[in-house]
């Protein structure tokens, strides 16, 4: 591999080495005299696995203080107990990466298990890690894997990652996970000091070596900080065994900087602040604790963290931040998969309206004409937009006039994504997203008489940037892409359904598929909705929830699915047979499944014809346990491939063990 400036700055101030493989060559390497002894409390990981290589990580701590370099043996082996090694390699690292190693081993063999590990003087020894390598670019071979996101350490333990880790070594080998999916928010730079729920935290993040403490939370602001997170939540043992268990393939959401975050802003008071050191700080320990391959793919927008001059023109130094590391970037499992992998985040352009703005209509939520006229700018009808926009009894002049269209991908990342996905070979189209794609709309026009418009439900997410979802659906559709499905996190739910070629217009073809997946452990979305019904917009109540002689029983999934007409009904009655009636909900075509009171992970199998998806839902993640908490329901799905030009056929949800009730699955 030629050295470049940027391979450089990797080599001397990230630890990340390059090492190739050379198969059946002696091997051999020692140890400085004077190396020390290592702790490695973190752990051992694998990410984003290629035909011939990996990166493989660790962080190994001088176990007494020094600040002289950190030297140690990086071994690998094609069997557990590394009686045959295939490399054997000193490596460096110091305090300038908090001793954070990323070592990318190349000359590797396709679809192959390895093993390796790390070694200290006086062998200090890290745990065993098991990685494994792609598949051959055009080699037939199923795809098995899982997809995870939202994992707050404070919210709840880790039952979801003992789960599958027990289940998966419980498996016939060919139906066990080849790697792991994350789609963002590993960690959460807020501390909260209570649920959304008023109950206790699980667990505590120790205190910030900088830190900002508010009324309701704490929140990191430095790169010792972001560190500290990162520490804090590897030294959780099943999330340690996972990533010694699997290569991880990982993009990142909002926690990983800020809540709601977009670009270099910070939202936290609904005021965009500019933070971009911040920024950049939290690129770096996502660099640092994040095993990724960047700028090995030669081809790939992506590369290695480099710190940048921030100067002191707030748009330089915006744009300083965001140039600092780049993680979108394109992978291959095989014949029939490839993923690609966006940021969602970086480069997104602001929320099309004013937080605040649905206070006019009594309720949390934006009116779905509002947001598409705001987020289509001056694109808006063909390019005349409105000079107002309705607003309660009146109206407001449209601030988005003559503003560009929103973006969630910025124009960069887009034509990328579109190139990428228009090239591909593979039948499966594999979107790691962190973003739902799902429409997540309340059909309030259907209220007689009230005067309420459709609303939207967070406009965060790709419900926010409509006109850009609507290019990428129109795309498919206009080039005959078959085989995109989308995986995706962020929401604190479990969904699914067909994303249609329009976003508004009902009669619109599907063209694609999106499973949105529940957090690890991060409160469910539920707890959030009932804390708003309860203390913002009691009249938002019985969308939400209806209490009964058995407790609180959610409602939300029927105002999603059949409508707010068959929700009110069923709240008021708790006849479920009314959602048949009253529903499906005409404001979500498509939407198939929702459970937003759920906790649990995702996992998917499939080959060139058809896919497999199960979303599964956890017993109680809040308290500790020894044995994994078991399975409160699976729900499963099966989706052909679908022929270019035509719609894809998602079948299910069906229930293994009992579906969340009330659940009425629409027809479709």
């Amino acid at each position: 591999m030629p050295i470049t400036r940027r391979n450089m700055l990797g080599l001397l101030s990230s630890s990340t080495f390059f090492l190739t493989l050379a198969p059946g060559a002696a091997v051999s390497a020692q140890l400085p005299s004077d190396a020390p002894m290592l702790e490695f409390p973190q752990g051992v990981a694998s990410g984003d696995p290629q035909p011939d290589g990996i990166m493989l990580w660790t962080r190994a701590v001088p176990a007494a203080e020094t600040n002289a370099p950190v030297h140690l043996l990086l071994q690998v082996s094609s069997n557990r107990d590394f009686s045959a090694l295939l490399l054997q390699e000193n490596i460096q690292t110091d305090a300038d990466s908090d001793y954070t190693v990323r070592t990318y081993i190349d000359g590797l063999a396709p679809d192959t298990h390895y093993y390796y590990r790390f070694i200290g003087a006086d062998k200090s020894l890290s745990r065993t890690g098991r990685t494994r390598t792609a598949p051959a670019q055009g080699q037939p071979s199923k795809v098995n894997l899982a997809f995870v996101s939202c994992q707050s350490f404070e919210q709840g333990y880790y039952g979801s990652w003992a789960r599958m880790l027990k289940e998966d070594r419980a498996a016939d080998t060919a139906d066990q996970l080849q790697f792991v999916l994350h789609l963002g928010d590993f960690i959460y730079e807020r501390c909260w000091k209570e649920r959304l729920n008023g109950t206790a935290l699980s667990r505590i993040v120790p205190p910030f070596p900088n830190g900002v403490t508010t009324d309701k939370n704490r929140y990191a602001v430095s790169l010792a900080d972001y560190r500290h997170l990162y520490k804090t939540y590897l030294s959780d043992p099943h999330l340690q065994e996972a990533r010694a268990n699997w290569p991880f393939i990982c993009i990142w959401d909002d926690h990983e900087f800020a809540n709601d975050n977009f670009q270099g802003f910070s939202t936290y008071d609904d005021a965009p602040v500019l933070q971009a050191q911040r920024k950049m700080d939290a690129n770096q320990a996502w660099f640092e604790f994040i095993p990724a391959v960047l700028n090995e793919l030669k081809t790939q927008p992506a590369h290695d963290f480099e710190p940048q001059v921030l100067g002191k023109d707030e748009a330089i130094q915006n744009q300083a931040a965001l140039n600092s590391l780049r993680i979108y970037r394109k992978l291959s499992w095989g014949k029939y998969v490839d993923i690609v992998l966006t940021d969602t985040r970086s480069y997104r352009s602001a929320p099309c309206l004013p937080h605040g703005l649905s206070a006019s209509m009594e309720l949390p939520l934006d009116p779905v004409e509002l947001v598409s006229i705001a987020d289509a700018g001056s694109a808006y009808n063909e390019g005349n937009p409105p000079k107002t926009l309705p607003f309660g009894d009146g109206t407001v002049p449209n601030p988005a006039q003559h503003r560009a269209p929103g973006s969630m991908l910025g124009l960069e990342q887009r034509d990328w994504f579109l190139e990428a996905i228009k090239t591909s070979t593979a039948p499966w189209k594999l979107w790691g997203n962190a973003m739902p794609l799902l429409p997540m709309r309340l059909d309030m026009s259907t209220l007689p008489f009230a005067g309420y418009h459709d609303s939207v439900f967070n406009i965060d997410g790709w419900a926010g940037y409509p006109f850009e979802l609507s290019v990428l659906m129109r795309y498919l559709e206009d080039e005959n892409l078959s085989g995109l499905v989308s995986l995706s996190g962020d929401h604190h739910m479990q969904g699914a359904g067909t994303i249609r070629q329009s976003t508004t217009a009902a009669d619109a073809p599907a063209v694609a598929v999106d499973f949105n997946v529940a957090g690890i452990s991060s409160s469910p979305l539920f707890e959030d909705l009932i804390a708003v019904a309860k203390e913002d917009h009691a009249g938002f109540g019985p969308l939400v929830y209806r209490e009964t002689e058995n407790g609180t029983e959610p409602v939300w999934n029927v105002s999603m699915l059949s409508g707010v007409l068959a929700a009110f009904a069923y709240g008021k009655t708790g006849f479920d047979t009314l959602t048949d009636w009253l529903g499906p909900n005409s404001a979500n075509p498509g939407l198939q499944y929702v459970d937003t009171t759920a906790n649990g992970y995702g996992l998917a199998s499939f080959d060139a014809d058809e896919m497999q998806v199960q979303l599964i839902t956890m017993e109680d993640c809040q308290v500790p346990f020894i044995e994994p908490p078991g399975i409160r329901h699976i729900a499963k799905f099966h989706l052909p491939h679908w022929s270019a030009g035509e719609p894809p056929v998602l079948d299910g949800p069906n229930f293994e063990r009992a579906a969340p009730f009330p659940f009425k699955a629409p027809s479709v």
